[in-house]
């Protein structure tokens, strides 16, 4: 500090721009501990939410002689009726979704299915209905509709979890939507070691990896559940598994390629159609957006949140759930031979 003329004492250029580079290196050094602390807090709140979702899921089996529901079904009617043996493949309700029995009772808030770590809180609906803030900018609806309308489906609006499919089905429970197999709902009691079986866990934060489509036109597919098995005979087409005959084994949880078949983050990030009829292993549908993963390569992202049918909720890498044998070792809701076989 240096004395004017006058007296009055100031600061020269120097010791300015001294004292500019110490606040940017402060900066610098705090940013980054501001960000990991800010995703440990998003991971925090998420994995509440999870336990939140999984406490209704309990209430929702006690009240319903202890079944899970259907990930989703076809109503027939604008108030969410439905008739297991006769949906209508048109399906011009939209979709009935298993959040939906969790809020509509009053048990959760829809926002308890969303997740602060991700763009707008998750995934959107299939169709979104009128309110404009839960469209993305490159969606259509099942009509192929991008702009609000109202054709909503009874589902909370911001979709971050998915459900395992082998628990929580989709809704071929007759041969008219599927083919030789069919789907069938599931008791809590059937579960083995149901402590150690996944029930849901987190969508990657990239919506339209779990939608169809391409740039400008991609219809989220946020009402299905992640499969999280495949069948030698079939690959990953998950539609196809319908077709296999009943007395056919052959479903696998992991593939032989590297990394179990999970692909990179990056990579995960320009795909679309992995819950569907693609190429693509359906567990790439997790999502990588908390910190941590240990040993896991960086490459491929970072952790999720995985609810257990028993309640808890631990985080890790998608990869981990397959190397412990997470997600069950039978393809529980679907009919004729289901047993799985683990890669190592």
């Amino acid at each position: 500090m240096t004395k004017k003329a006058n007296g009055k004492s100031g600061f020269t250029l120097i010791e300015l721009l001294v004292v500019v580079a110490i606040i940017a290196m402060l900066v610098s050094i705090l940013l980054p501990a501001v960000g990991k602390a800010r995703q440990q807090a998003y991971k925090v709140k998420c994995m509440t939410n999870a336990r939140t979702v999984g406490q209704a899921m309990m209430i929702y089996t006690v009240e319903n002689k202890d079944f899970y529901p259907a990930s989703y079904l076809y109503p027939y009617n604008d108030s969410g009726s439905f008739d297991i043996q006769g949906q209508d493949a048109g399906h011009d309700f939209g979709y009935l979704h298993w959040s939906y029995y969790l809020f509509e009772s009053g048990e959760v808030s829809p926002d308890v299915f969303s997740c602060a770590a991700v763009r707008n809180g998750g995934a959107p609906r299939t169709n979104p209905g009128s309110n404009s803030t839960d469209w993305e900018g490159d969606q259509v609806d099942q009509n192929g509709q991008s702009n609000p309308n109202g054709l909503e489906d009874k589902q909370a609006p911001r979709m971050a979890y998915t459900a395992n499919a082998a628990l929580v089905p989709r809704n071929k429970f007759t041969t008219n939507l599927g083919g030789v197999r069919v789907n069938r709902f599931v008791k809590t009691a059937e579960v083995r070691n149901s402590g150690n079986v996944i029930l849901a866990s987190e969508f990657t934060k990239n919506w339209k990896a779990v939608g169809t489509g391409s740039s400008g036109s991609v219809l989220s597919k946020s009402h299905r559940p992640v499969t999280p098995f495949w069948h030698v005979s079939a690959g990953f087409n998950t539609n196809a598994y319908y077709q296999i005959p009943t007395g056919t084994p052959g479903f696998v949880c992991g593939t032989d390629a590297d990394n179990f078949g999970i692909l990179s983050e990056r990579e995960i990030e320009r795909q679309t159609d992995i819950l569907g009829t693609g190429s693509i292993y359906a567990l790439n549908a997790i999502g990588r957006h908390h910190p941590g993963g240990g040993s896991v390569d960086k490459e491929l992202g970072g952790t999720a949140n995985f609810l257990f049918c028993d309640g808890r909720v631990e985080n890790m890498h998608v990869i981990e759930t397959i190397e412990d044998r997470l997600w069950g070792d039978r393809f529980y809701s679907l009919s004729g031979h289901n047993n799985v076989k683990y890669r190592r």
